[in-house]
């Protein structure tokens, strides 16, 4: 099935200097059940003009178009204007709108940078905020559809169940697409194509994405014929054996969480290179102290002597990064915050810090359980970030395996 053509225009001057937009993979996340897909996304400062350009653009080329950003009350929020000088169309002000704020943030007055919130360009429908004071918009015009979304994630999110997904759904009348998302770890983008390449030839009719995590893999699986759709995630969990960890929005920590928590046991860490990462991937979790007992972040070898009891002579003989500081590390965390499992990381993260046997990207991992202390390691290739996050994904990956 040919998925309809959706584009993203992201507005900020940051955007363009230097702060990084992960918005893209979120908006076609949202889009690909209501039968469409991202045929470009761009960023444009907080200019009028090039707001302006990038929407009459994006118009021409798709029949949706999103724009995220631009909505507050300050003077650099110019989409609502930028919206009008591209369809040509006023601004008018909502009492609605107006009454819904006032009522909202307990108000008898409007304040001046409110009642910006409360412009609407003509013809345009509302979607209400539920996390802020910037409606969003949705303007049909000649078979296509403008929507004006405010820029942070936590009040445009919302807005897709809430309003958006029916709007759509009603304006272009697509037939529903059912979606799966595999989640797999230990395992390289080309490695999981290859592994997968027999499920997507027999299923040709489907859509298939892969996308490259540190030291993960997800697989979209995605078509009209839900049928179809279930087949091919049947053949390909077949396929990817122990290293599917999860569906959906399921995360590794949320994996080995899971099963710690069906087995009544305990989990407590020791990080060194990835610097509490790990742990900040478990604390993510609602209701993981549920089982997470708690973490130290033992990055001096003084803090791995005092607080984990690893032994002087292990450092001056095999050094901080070694699989035994690994092992002594993980049985003190274990024993420190008397956890049924613990675990630690130590390596070298760069770009500098490599000895002789010893380059960037190596990490040692211990993972200690009610039966011994299990060490391991790896090779990472990337930056210092990289380095760090296929740690703490590969020793959560380890302990999923290891708990029954």
């Amino acid at each position: 099935m040919k998925k309809g053509r959706a584009e993203l225009v992201c507005t900020g001057s940051e955007l363009l200097g230097g702060k990084l937009n992960l918005y893209a993979p979120l908006f076609a996340e949202r889009l690909a059940p209501l039968g469409f897909a991202l045929g470009r996304e761009q960023s444009c400062g907080d200019s009028l003009e090039e707001i302006a350009d990038a929407m009459k653009g994006a118009l021409k080329r798709s029949g949706l178009v999103l724009v995220c950003g631009g909505l507050g009350p300050t003077f650099d929020d110019l989409t609502r204007q930028a919206a009008a000088a591209a369809l040509r169309r006023r601004l008018i002000y909502s009492k609605d709108c107006a009454r819904i704020l006032a009522f909202n943030y307990g108000l008898k007055k409007l304040p001046p940078n409110f009642k910006n919130q409360c412009l609407l360009l003509e013809g345009a429908k509302p979607l209400e905020n539920s996390n802020g004071t910037a409606f969003g918009q949705v303007i049909r015009r000649g078979g296509k559809m403008l929507v004006l979304l405010p820029g942070p994630r936590q009040e445009w999110e919302p807005m897709f169940p809430n309003f958006l997904d029916e709007e759509i759904r009603a304006a272009f009348r697509r037939p529903p697409v059912s979606v799966v998302k595999l989640r797999a770890a230990g395992l390289w983008e080309t490695q999981a194509e290859k592994l997968l390449r027999p499920a997507m030839r027999r299923f040709p009719g489907l859509g298939f994405t892969i996308l490259a995590g540190p030291g993960t893999v997800e697989f979209h699986i995605s078509g009209a014929d839900g049928g179809a759709v279930a087949g091919a995630a049947a053949v390909c969990r077949r396929l990817l054996g122990k290293a599917l960890y999860g569906e959906g929005e399921t995360t590794l920590a949320a994996a080995a969480g899971e099963k710690l928590k069906a087995a009544g046991k305990t989990l407590a860490c020791a990080e060194s290179c990835t610097g509490g990462l790990a742990a900040e991937l478990i604390t993510d979790i609602p209701g993981s102290s549920d089982w997470f007992l708690g973490g130290a972040v033992t990055y001096s070898n003084t803090a791995k002597s005092g607080l984990l009891g690893v032994r002087a002579a292990t450092l001056r003989k095999h050094g901080a990064v070694s699989a035994q500081t690994a092992r002594e590390m993980a049985a003190g965390a274990r024993r420190a915050f008397g956890s049924d499992y613990a675990f630690s990381t130590t390596g070298i993260a760069g770009p500098g810090g490599a000895t002789p046997g010893k380059p960037v990207g190596l990490v040692w991992f211990g993972l200690a359980a009610p039966r011994g202390v299990k060490v391991f390691s790896r090779q990472f290739r990337g930056g210092r970030r990289q380095v760090r996050a296929c740690a703490a994904n590969c020793v959560l990956d380890e302990l999923r395996k290891i708990l029954k």
